[in-house]
């Protein structure tokens, strides 16, 4: 359950993308602190010159930047790419730089507590990211790795409902159910929430067996009474941020940059088809509570219906799923990438990278994690010398190793 995101004070608004920039310098940091300065050095300290372009200019002076005149132009690597990306927003501010790296690539399981990649860290570095987008984050380039690529926002996806998934399918049922295919701003998001907080208490209420889960809850309540005291107040009319702002405008944000919502206008935004169809897992989450824990029902639907819903959602060619003889060569290119020193590589991430490869290559198969680990099984019993596998040291995954080279 996301209570502990829905219940901080605030949450980092910026981009996504930046997380990317976290992995390309993992070698240079051991520390929150390390890795705030090495991304505010390279990102926004270091200066590179630039052909002059005019409306480039006047933005960089309406964020209070002088000192661009033709036909010379200086710029930061984040603000150039950030003028680029369809938002245009969501830069990291001197202390947001901080603030960034201590929670949302650590939250999303990206990396350890010292910087280095994890396992779902490698998908996106190694998997993902291409030669062209490391080079960007070294000087500037036509290639923005703020803005997703397709297979990125998947993989954005998966990791945002992994972590927030219990919340942000239930807003998007809300913004579903009030604005279709209409546009709404932050503040019509916004009174959303009491509503979408209320669900949520309701859901896990049975739940909360120990004092920690309790005092969530608590908080989750005390959130929701003080954004009804906000929208009585008219809050955002006294010139003070709100907490409807800080919960609604970063998911927004992440919304538009997975493809699932796109910006019409300053804090107003709409679905987009992709995020229409975010009901195919929200009815897949709804049926799911009412069979399992609450607190199990977001990994259940992830491992049985993500991708079917990848599938549709972000393709336009629609195959069908993985069967016993293809197994291996679906998730071999992944593997290559992603295993170990001894081989081993664990299957949700695994996984995760085939499926977005097979999107990417346009070869219209999918596999979901609970169809996989059938699969294991079987080829295991029939073919034993093909792979080995085993649970992982925290018994929630599989860590798999091809016994024959791929």
């Amino acid at each position: 359950m996301s209570v502990r995101w829905i219940s901080r004070s605030r949450l980092s608004m910026q981009r996504l993308g930046f997380c990317k920039a976290v992995l390309a310098f993992s070698d240079m940091a051991r520390t929150a602190g390390q890795m705030a300065d090495v991304l505010r050095t390279r990102l926004e300290e270091r200066k590179y010159d630039i052909t002059y372009d005019a409306a480039l200019a006047a933005w960089l002076q309406g964020l209070h930047e002088s000192g661009q005149t033709n036909p010379g132009l200086s710029v930061s690597l984040q603000k150039l790419y950030v003028y680029n990306h369809p938002s245009q927003t969501g830069w990291l501010s001197r202390l947001g730089f901080k603030e960034y790296v201590e929670f949302l690539p650590q939250r999303l399981a990206l990396v350890t507590d010292s910087y280095e990649p994890a396992d779902m860290g490698l998908v996106l570095s190694r998997g993902l990211m291409s030669a062209e987008q490391h080079e960007a984050l070294q000087s500037p380039s036509a290639t923005n790795p703020l803005v997703l690529e397709c297979g990125e926002q998947i993989f954005f996806l998966y990791n945002l409902l992994a972590a927030d998934g219990d919340f942000l399918l239930s807003f998007c049922q809300a913004l579903v159910d009030g604005y279709g295919e209409g546009s709404f701003d932050y503040l019509d998001a916004g009174c959303t929430l009491p509503d979408v907080i209320a669900t949520i208490v309701s859901r896990f209420a049975g739940a909360a067996y120990t004092r920690t889960d309790r005092d969530q809850l608590e908080k989750l309540e005390s959130t929701a009474q003080r954004i009804h005291r906000e929208i009585d107040q008219n809050i955002e009319k006294q010139g003070s941020g709100s907490r409807r702002e800080q919960t609604t405008i970063p998911r927004m944000e992440w919304l538009v940059d997975v493809g699932l919502a796109r910006r019409t206008a300053s804090r107003t935004w709409c679905l987009t088809p992709a995020g229409q169809r975010m009901m195919d897992l929200v009815e897949a989450y709804g049926a799911e509570m009412s069979r399992k824990y609450p607190e199990n029902v977001m990994a259940s639907v992830l491992d049985s219906k993500f991708f079917k819903y990848a599938s549709d959602a972000y393709s336009d060619r629609h195959g069908g799923g993985v069967g016993r003889d293809e197994f291996l060569p679906f998730v071999s290119p992944a593997y290559r990438l992603l295993a170990g020193v001894g081989g081993y590589c664990l299957l949700r991430p695994l996984l995760l990278c085939a499926n977005i490869m097979s999107l990417r290559n346009r070869q219209g198969l999918y596999l979901e994690y609970d169809e996989a680990t059938s699969l294991l099984e079987d080829i295991y019993q029939s073919s034993p010398e093909a792979l080995h596998y085993t649970i992982d040291r925290y018994n929630t995954d599989y860590q798999v190793r091809f016994e024959r080279k791929p």
